[in-house]
């Protein structure tokens, strides 16, 4: 056994060089959309009819809403951080989430879009930025190694809609339960960049942000 840890040791340092290179070359970085953009605040749709694309995990299960306005935080954050400022923000954008009502036009999931074409005419934008929190779990436990745990998972759509045209035309879907390493040794990578330990739900949405925005051009 102990000359077998060295070579576990060479193989999990092998692999964290490995998927950092692919996670770099693997990033898609896609140009920055021209015109005004709106940013919607963060919803949490409980019903599959609400969503844009994809379905629920669980249907009826609301999470809290300072939640939503912590992330809405993060979204403005990350956001500044990539140096996009000249944008509508979430607290702007509620007020017309508030004012526009979803329509029954036949198709739930079309009126769900309609929905959000509104918000962006309301806002007189060229493109809207929706992001939906389809699923939330903290991490419950401590966050060394702990057999008995619950970890955090989470799941994010981004969508960007073409507000002239009436079209999505970027998604990033973000889909994250953490795994010890012991479960997934092809993330070891992902795992010592969180540095070997059990990161919050909270954690989880930097990582999916950073990652998502830049990929929606963002």
């Amino acid at each position: 056994m102990k000359r077998l840890f060295p070579l576990l040791i060479l193989c999990v340092f092998a692999l964290v060089s490995l998927g950092g290179c692919a996670s770099k070359s693997d990033l898609v970085k896609l140009p920055r959309p021209a015109g005004k953009l709106a940013v919607a605040g963060f919803t949490n749709p409980v019903f599959n009819w609400e969503l844009l694309a994809g379905y629920l995990p669980q249907e009826g299960k609301p999470i809290k809403k300072d939640i939503l306005q912590q992330l809405d935080a993060k979204m403005v954050g990350v956001l500044s951080k990539h140096n996009v400022t000249a944008f509508a923000r979430p607290a702007i954008t509620r007020q017309c989430q508030e004012i526009e009502v979803f329509e029954n036009l036949g198709g739930r999931r079309e009126a769900a879009f309609a929905y959000w074409v509104k918000v962006g005419q309301c806002m007189s934008a060229d493109y809207i930025l929706v992001p939906q929190i389809l699923f939330w779990q903290d991490l419950r436990g401590m966050q060394k190694a702990d057999f008995n745990i619950q970890p955090a998972s989470v799941i994010i759509d981004l969508f960007l809609i073409d507000v002239n045209n009436r079209r999505i035309i970027r998604r990033f879907h973000y889909d994250e339960t953490q795994q010890p390493l012991t479960e997934n040794m092809l993330e070891a990578g992902t795992f010592f960049k969180r540095g070997g330990k059990w990161v919050t739900a909270m954690q989880l949405t930097d990582e999916a942000l950073e990652t998502g925005l830049m990929e929606l051009g963002l």
